[in-house]
């Protein structure tokens, strides 16, 4: 009887065994199957969806997604994120561009428009990080202050006019014109259109010299106020219009 039950537990063993190992064997050829169908997938798979999100105040936000489609170069799996991201932000009203894939045929771009803070020396532009830019055509909003420098020095000039329209805006100008010149001296334009002469320190204590006797310069005086010069270490020089 013993001896029964053990040739029954053996031949019960191998039948699994057997079993196991063909089990195995479907799995390891079910795999391969899947991994080659995968991989043809790979190259099956074209992005039939393009969907750009952001605020745009000039960028047409149709005519991107033409141009993004036009771009696309592989398939949802074999596209590369990184090399698009480079070619989009060719275009100068992109500031930055991220990208994400979504399943299965889609991807999403989101791209932050440029600032357009200033005019720079006539033709370009500067967002308010001090960077330049190309307007590429586009016409910007004409109540732009206009900065002048030496190529090189947009963010210092940049931060000279936030410096000096901080101080100004608490008595109520405003500057239109702002110039550094090649010798690094400041001068500037009010709306009201008056002409600063700065000099090339103390930019700040001349500004609120200024403030401080333009209440002198403007009283009972028919004639309008035309230039100061404050490049002096005490007082100024001023000039009306005839």
């Amino acid at each position: 009887m013993t001896d029964e039950i053990v040739k029954i537990w053996k031949s019960s063993s191998f039948i699994v065994g057997i079993v196991f190992f063909l089990t195995v064997i479907f799995f390891i050829i079910w795999g391969y199957n899947a991994l080659f169908d995968w991989a043809e997938d790979r190259n099956d798979a074209p992005i039939d969806q393009v969907v750009v999100f952001g605020q745009f105040n000039y960028i047409d936000k149709q005519e991107l997604e033409q141009q993004i489609r036009k771009k696309l170069d592989g398939s949802f799996f074999t596209l590369d994120v990184e090399k698009l991201q480079d070619k989009i932000e060719e275009n100068p009203w992109v500031y930055s561009v991220s990208i994400r894939k979504e399943w299965p045929k889609r991807i999403n771009v989101f791209v932050m428009e440029q600032d357009a803070f200033a005019v720079w020396n006539n033709d370009l532009l500067l967002n308010k990080f001090g960077d330049v830019f190309y307007a590429n055509g586009v016409d910007v909003d004409q109540e732009l202050p206009r900065l002048y420098g030496p190529e090189g020095n947009e963010k210092d000039v940049l931060q000279g006019y936030l410096d000096m329209q901080y101080l100004l805006n608490i008595h109520n100008f405003s500057i239109s014109e702002l110039v550094l010149s090649e010798r690094y001296a400041w001068q500037l334009w009010l709306q009201r259109g008056v002409q600063l002469n700065l000099g090339r320190s103390d930019k700040i204590t001349r500004l609120q010299r200024f403030i401080d006797l333009y209440p002198l310069l403007t009283n009972d005086k028919k004639e309008k106020l035309a230039k100061v010069d404050l490049r002096y270490d005490i007082g100024l020089a001023a000039s009306w219009q005839q």
